[in-house]
């Protein structure tokens, strides 16, 4: 419900401003989540069924197609991770990709609910417009961390299996034959 009344211009700066506004700080608040609490084992997390894994994404929406068009919001906050490559294939690289890929969803589905406070100040059908702005803005980025999970727990696994013959030698565990 409307209950702030600006001249036309200042509605747009105002609206501007505030999404500028909301978008850094939650951004940043979202940065300086402890690793600890990124837990990308959390059902949510998971690809559910009708995910196939991710495959969905790239069925509906041609995620490979424009996926390296999207910007990398990691690079405004300081020591921040970057999910867009992988830097090497390690089982700890692709462990703290995973986590940074859940704090990346989670960023972008906390950017969606700020939509509704537009209601204060623009007039219905702007409000809904922002909401739908909050909506599609975020829905791309999030519909990238649920395509690419899945494919980085396979590539973990992969990872783990391979790493696991080595571990178990140096443990004592094997015996070089």
């Amino acid at each position: 419900m409307r209950i702030i009344f600006l001249k036309p211009l200042q509605t747009v700066i105002l609206d501007v401003v505030a999404w500028v506004v909301i978008h850094l700080s939650i951004g940043f608040a979202s940065s300086t989540i402890p690793l600890k609490k990124l837990d990308p084992g959390k059902r949510f997390f998971h690809a559910y069924d009708w995910e196939q894994d991710g495959r969905i994404y790239e069925k509906l929406f041609k995620v490979r197609r424009w996926k390296h068009l999207i910007p990398n919001g990691s690079a405004l906050y300081k020591n921040a991770f970057s999910i867009r490559r992988l830097s090497d294939s390690s089982p700890e690289t692709l462990r703290r990709w995973l986590k940074e890929s859940v704090r990346a969803e989670i960023c972008h589905w906390l950017m969606i609910p700020p939509g509704f406070l537009f209601f204060l100040w623009n007039n219905v059908l702007v409000g809904w417009l922002m909401v739908l702005y909050a909506f599609l803005n975020n829905l791309i980025p999030i519909v990238l961390q649920r395509y690419n999970r899945p494919r980085l727990r396979k590539l973990l696994a992969i990872a783990e299996r391979k790493q696991y013959p080595a571990v178990q030698k140096e443990a004592g565990l094997v015996h070089a034959g």
